[in-house]
């Protein structure tokens, strides 16, 4: 399972990540589709733990990124 609750991500003055609140169930397919510069990369690399957010919380297969980084990232793949 892959949550994010009212996570954002800032660069100085640009949200690049503003508030976003998401579940993806074990079993389920999901893909992030928009135009450029709509967060799909910067949501991906906080999923992964490559970035922090600013605010809110991720976790991965219940284990919060920022608490239990290590446990998180054994149950995450990720090829960019």
């Amino acid at each position: 399972m892959i949550e994010l609750e009212r996570v954002t991500k800032r660069f100085g003055e640009l949200a690049a990540v503003s508030d976003l609140c998401l579940v993806v169930e074990p079993g389920e397919l999901f893909a992030f589709l928009g135009p450029n510069g709509a967060g799909k990369t910067t949501t991906v690399k906080l999923i992964s733990g490559l970035l922090q957010p600013s605010s809110g919380v991720v976790r991965v297969c219940r284990y919060d990124l920022a608490r239990e980084p290590l446990e998180a990232k054994r149950r995450l793949s990720y090829i960019p």
